[in-house]
């Protein structure tokens, strides 16, 4: 349409045959310019073959370029106002009007405009009379103008390109993340419903392993008692190892900072191990002092355990694992070194995921499932402790843990306060009420809690609790009960009828084997949550302090 109303203009300044042979070539050009996409039209523009085709463009704007230069030179008469002004007005339109559409690929446009543009301006600025050849200057003017101008257009093109393949990165990395977090969700989901139903046969079977042990009177039986026990544990641990990363993954943990004399504390757990260390043949060196720190003694103490199971784990008979706790200008340093087959350089940072164990090819299950240094660093991050890893193969591994500095303001109530922890507790004659919808379970406790010297009443529901605490006129002194009770009840509806029934805030262990449950979730006084399964010696640890401070309190009243 464009070259059509060219070539009539031009009629009237140049030969007919002249505008004929140009205006062939032009549309010889734009007919080109057609087929060139057609032809990448059937496999389409790909990573593998824009190269071509950006190059075959260049070309072919060029020779558009050249096409439409030279035309303009050949059909121009200098001498001729009319004919420079038409011819003018063919170079600047045909260059203005491939600013928007070029640009995007500037090569393609600068081999256009060039082409188009610099013979004809210097055609008219060196041979047209003054003032025609001023035209020439313009042209030139103009070329300037519109290579500029194109370097804006790409540039506002890439940035245009750019922020929509943003929009979409960020679209997909949107939906990733939705995907994740399903997954995410799925699988706590998956922990919740079935470690309840996981923990509460391993729940019972812990109170009746300890009931049993009372019942047994052959060394035999206890050696096989022993390893039932064992398995038991094992059995647990997995299970807790599973609960707890899904746990802190969630933030279902929250730490309850307090100030702790750590060296005493890390001396104390360190000593549950001397045992198993004998056993193995590995020499356990403590040199804890005395120096207070501000942690969760209960988290912390998972720390220690694993980091010293491991420690004797992969040490050989004969080898040396070592405990240390030293107070630093900064910090507390707790160092727990081997000397055991130690983990190579690349390997290092592999150990702290889950499911990793670099020397159980055969996923021995005794060996664990391979998430207690994951645990680990999960906790350090919760606690604000600085964990570290020193290890070279064959030459053993070197644990460091930077504890915070405790407010030496509380040092002295906390040294008292750990000496009365260190007395042997005895939990005894106390009136314990269980409320758990599980047979087994509450036969299990009823069994145990009775050897300790306790008084025991069982319900399986709230109703049937408050019934046996009307008839037999008993005040207990602990409630022992299960979160998740049989239909709608649950374990806190239990808890506020039976202390409205007594009007009296009576201690409660709760018990659930929901992952997701936490302490704060249930902030009423007197109430201690605890996971399922529970060692029977938790149990009794927390009962023996409730019985302290029942004598304390008789004693007062006196």
């Amino acid at each position: 349409m464009i070259v059509s109303v060219y070539c009539a203009m031009l009629t009237f300044t140049v030969p007919l045959s002249g505008v004929a042979m140009w205006f062939c070539a032009s549309v010889v050009m734009i007919a080109v310019t057609l087929i060139q996409p057609a032809c990448f039209r059937a496999t389409g523009i790909t990573l593998e073959n824009a190269r071509d085709y950006l190059w075959w463009h260049t070309l072919i704007s060029s020779v558009t370029g050249v096409t439409w230069g030279l035309g303009s030179v050949f059909l121009t008469n200098v001498d001729d106002v009319l004919s420079v002004f038409t011819t003018s007005m063919m170079v600047l339109g045909i260059t203005l009007g491939g600013v928007s559409p070029q640009s995007a690929y500037r090569r393609s446009y600068v081999g256009l405009a060039t082409f188009v543009m610099l013979p004809y301006g210097f055609y008219i600025l060196l041979t047209a009379p003054w003032p025609v050849s001023a035209t020439g200057a313009g042209v030139l003017l103009g070329y300037a103008f519109f290579m500029s101008s194109s370097a804006r257009v790409e540039l506002a093109t890439r940035d245009a390109i750019a922020v929509r393949q943003n929009k979409s990165l960020l679209e997909q990395l949107r939906v990733q993340r939705d995907e994740f977090q399903k997954v995410s969700d799925d699988k706590t989901r998956f922990l919740a419903a079935t470690s309840h139903d996981l923990a509460q046969p391993l729940h019972a079977q812990g109170f009746f392993l300890a009931a049993l042990k009372d019942k047994l009177t052959e060394p035999a039986q206890f050696e096989l008692l022993a390893k039932i026990e064992d398995s038991w544990r094992g059995l647990g641990n997995l299970l807790d190892g599973l609960v707890d990363v899904s746990r802190l993954d969630a933030g279902a943990i929250v730490a309850d900072q307090r100030t702790l004399d750590l060296g005493l504390f890390a001396g104390r757990i360190a000593g549950e191990f001397t045992a198993v260390a004998d056993e193995k043949g590995v020499d356990l060196i403590i040199d804890c002092g005395s120096v207070f720190a501000q942690t969760d003694p209960i988290l912390f103490a998972r720390i220690i355990r694993n980091l010293l199971s491991n420690a004797i784990k992969f040490t050989d008979p004969g080898g040396r694992v070592e405990v240390s706790v030293n107070a630093q200008p900064e910090m507390i340093e707790v160092r727990i070194s081997d000397t055991g087959c130690g983990i190579p350089l690349d390997k290092q940072d592999l150990v702290f995921d889950e499911y990793v164990q670099l020397g159980n090819r055969e996923r021995n299950r005794e060996k664990g499932l391979g998430l207690g240094l994951s645990i680990v660093r999960r906790l350090a991050s919760l606690l604000k402790i600085d964990l570290s890893l020193v290890s070279s193969l064959g030459e053993g591994t070197d644990f460091r843990l930077g504890v915070p500095v405790a407010n030496l303001v509380q040092c002295g109530e906390v040294g008292r306060e750990e000496q009365r922890r260190d007395r042997v507790l005895v939990a005894s004659d106390l009136c314990i009420l269980i409320v758990d919808d599980e047979d087994a379970i509450r036969s299990g406790m009823t069994t145990l809690l009775s050897s300790w010297g306790c008084q025991v009443l069982s319900a399986g529901s709230g109703e049937d609790a408050i019934g046996l605490l009307t008839h037999d006129q008993a005040t207990p002194d602990v409630l022992l009960i299960d979160r998740r009770l049989g239909g709608t009840e649950t374990g806190m509806d239990v808890v506020e009828r039976v202390r409205d029934e007594l009007n009296e805030d009576i201690p409660v262990v709760l018990m659930t084997g929901d992952i997701a449950a936490a302490p704060e979730d249930f902030a009423i006084p007197g109430l201690k949550l605890l996971h399922k399964p529970v060692e029977p010696s938790m149990v009794q640890s927390l009962l023996a302090e409730i019985a302290e401070r029942k004598t304390y309190a008789n004693r007062d009243a006196f």
